[in-house]
């Protein structure tokens, strides 16, 4: 069920009575939890607020554009941070509302007696949070953003609406998926008007790969295979490849799109063998089989058409068994639709 107007009421008010706000996404944070970091942490320390982003993993390579300054958003040092994050009366998690994903910050959050907050758009959150504002059916944390911003009466700059509109156009594909909305579009035009350069933008997200990465996707395109009767279509990159090409694990998201862009291919998955016996695997799927319906057999999540989830062991064993459980997923989406 949608949320309504209503809803952002107590969220943006808890927001104008905060004092000191702590802010932070998931591990191996992506461009929708990244860019609602920045945008509200600019828009709490516009208003006056003491405001931090800390995170238990680094800004990947590819967003760092979207920070003003260098450590914009903070990599947790428990030395540096502990205090701060104890004095906080009250805790952001923007996009994801599992604790155990917080990894080394899970302590620290459930210990706080803070005002917990949690805007999201996936079907899971924890009891731990004192609001939530999660609608599955928005196409990403950022459109929820902007509507609490709007709640609480913010008036939106460039410094906001640019990674915002970053967060909405990385978790919409570039406003291509399914669940992209008339409001979708109507939010990406406000954004827009409060300052947001759309192409500049995507430019940055979209065209600033290596020559590397470039050589690696041939590779990636080189190893790829279909099972299912062609259904799913998979590739692999190992950690030799990474080493050779000198490529970071968290710059390869769009390479699972080379095996997606197959005809008659339903279900993508690419196998990232991050060192050798621990698996990323990440899938992506046009609708008619359901990505995190995969994702959540091997205890990882994400949207129906993009999910991931990570194995330990040999690289070998992680493929067969996710092939494995892929292909009685198609079978059930047959037998389902017979």
């Amino acid at each position: 069920m949608s949320i309504s107007d209503q809803d952002f009421k107590p969220v943006a008010r808890a927001l104008l009575e905060a004092r000191v706000l702590w802010l932070t996404t998931h591990v191996k944070s992506d461009g929708d939890g990244i860019g609602c970091e920045l945008a509200l942490l600019r828009a709490l320390r516009a208003m006056g607020k003491k405001a931090v982003a800390i995170n238990d993993t680094a800004v990947p390579r590819s967003l760092l554009f979207l920070e003003e300054s260098p450590g914009e958003i903070l990599l947790y040092d428990p030395a540096r941070d502990d205090g701060v994050l104890a004095s906080a009366d009250t805790i952001v998690v923007l996009d994801v509302g599992l604790t155990y994903r917080l990894g080394r910050l899970e302590r620290a959050f459930l210990d706080s007696s803070a005002t917990k907050i949690c805007l999201d758009h996936h079907l899971d959150a924890d009891r731990a949070f004192t609001h939530i504002i999660s609608d599955p059916s928005s196409g990403s944390t950022g459109e929820i953003l902007y509507r609490l911003l709007e709640a609480a009466g913010l008036r939106l700059n460039p410094a906001v609406a640019s990674p915002l509109f970053a967060a909405v156009s990385v978790d919409s594909g570039s406003f291509s998926y399914e669940r992209c909305s008339p409001r979708t579009f109507q939010i990406a035009s406000q954004l827009v008007d409060a300052g947001a350069e759309p192409y500049k933008i995507h430019m940055a997200l979209n065209w600033q790969r290596s020559l590397a990465e470039v050589r690696l996707e041939g590779e990636v395109i080189e190893h790829l295979q279909q099972d299912a009767g062609g259904e799913v279509a998979y590739s692999e990159v190992t950690a030799e490849m990474l080493a050779r090409y000198g490529v970071d694990p968290g710059d390869l998201p769009s390479v699972v799109n080379i095996p997606l862009s197959l005809a008659g291919v339903e279900l993508a998955l690419l196998f990232v063998e991050v060192q050798p016996g621990a698996i990323k695997v990440s899938a992506r799927s046009k609708g008619r089989v359901r990505a995190n319906a995969l994702a959540h057999c091997f205890g990882g999540g994400g949207h129906p058409l993009a999910s991931g989830f990570c194995l330990q062991g040999p690289l070998e064993e992680a493929r067969a068994s996710v092939l494995a459980e892929a292909r009685a997923l198609v079978g059930r989406v047959h037998a389902n639709s017979a």
